[in-house]
C-alpha cells in the first residue's frame, strides 16, 4: 500500500506491477475498500501495473468532503486526482457496483485518458431498495450480515463466503449510507452513450442487487460493449467465480494496448 498525500489528506493506494502497457485502475463499490480487489491485483500485476485505491472515506483513506456531499462525480474526481498524482496519463478502468458508475463517469468525462472500461456487477442506473436504507439506519451493526445474504449466489461455496464476508462493507454508517444514496441518484445513461473506449460488462447470473437485466441495459447503452453473464455468481462475482472472472478480464485486456 502507498500513502499519497494530496493537500492535507492521505489516500491509500495499492500500486503494484510495472509495464509499458496501459495500467489498470480498480474502483471498489459502496462501503467497501480496495481489499475486494486483492485477488485480481495478485493475478494481474505481473503483466500490467495495477492501481487500486481506497476511495476517500473508505479503507485507510481520509475523507475529502462531508458525507452529505458524496456523489459519483466526487469519486470520479478522486480517481482523476489519484491518476494525476501518480503521473498516469491513460488507463483501463474497472469498477465494481458503485465503482463501475465511478469508472463510467470517468470514461465519459475524460475519453482521451480511458483506453478501456470494465463494468462489474454495475449499471448506468441502479435502483437501491428502501430496505437497504432501513437496515443502515436502524440496524447498521448487522448491515454487513444482511448485505452478505443478498450479495452471494446460492451456488457459492460457504468457505468463499466466509473468507470474504468481512470485506464487503467496512466504511462507517454515514459514508455507507451516502454511498448508496449516490448510487441511487446517479443516472449514467447519457454518460454511457458518450463512452468511446472498448467496454466489457460482467454481471452475475444470480445477482440480486444489480440483476442481469441491469447488466443488459448497460451493455445496450455502451457502444459496442461486450456482455458476459457469469453463471453461479451473485453481486461479488470477482470473488465468487475468481477463475472465470480472471479469464474474462484477461481476454478483454489482451485486445488493448
Amino acid at each position: 500500500m502507498r500513502r499519497l498525500r494530496i493537500g492535507d489528506r492521505v489516500l491509500r493506494v495499492r500500486d503494484e506491477g510495472d509495464s509499458k502497457k496501459l495500467p489498470v485502475v480498480l474502483v471498489h463499490g459502496a462501503g467497501a475498500s480496495s481489499v475486494v480487489w486483492m485477488d485480481v491485483v495478485r493475478r494481474l500485476h505481473s503483466r500490467r501495473r495495477v492501481i487500486a485505491p481506497d476511495l476517500p472515506g473508505h479503507g485507510q483513506s481520509d475523507r475529502w468532503h462531508p458525507a452529505a456531499e458524496t456523489s459519483i462525480e466526487m469519486y470520479r474526481d478522486a480517481i482523476g486526482t489519484i491518476c494525476a498524482h501518480l503521473k498516469v496519463d491513460k488507463v483501463i478502468l474497472a469498477g465494481h457496483s458503485m465503482g463501475g458508475q465511478v469508472a463510467l463517469a470517468c470514461a465519459a468525462a475524460w475519453p482521451e485518458r480511458v483506453g478501456g472500461l470494465v463494468m462489474v456487477a454495475s449499471g448506468a442506473q441502479i435502483h437501491v431498495a428502501p430496505r437497504v436504507y432501513e437496515v443502515i439506519d436502524k440496524d447498521f451493526s448487522h448491515f454487513g450480515e444482511w448485505l452478505q445474504k443478498v450479495s452471494w449466489s446460492p451456488a457459492t461455496p460457504r468457505e468463499i463466503v466466509e473468507r470474504w464476508a468481512g470485506v464487503m462493507c467496512t466504511a462507517d454508517q454515514e459514508i455507507t449510507r451516502a454511498d448508496f444514496a449516490a448510487v441511487g441518484r446517479f443516472d449514467g445513461l447519457q454518460a454511457a452513450r458518450q463512452v468511446r473506449a472498448p467496454s466489457l460488462v460482467l454481471g452475475g447470473g444470480d445477482d440480486l442487487l444489480t440483476p442481469p437485466a441491469v447488466s443488459r441495459a448497460l451493455a445496450e447503452a455502451l457502444p459496442g460493449a461486450q456482455l458476459t453473464l457469469v453463471p453461479n455468481a451473485g453481486h461479488m462475482l470477482m470473488l465468487e467465480q475468481a477463475d472465470t472472472f480472471a479469464k474474462q478480464l484477461d481476454g478483454f485486456l489482451a485486445t488493448l494496448p
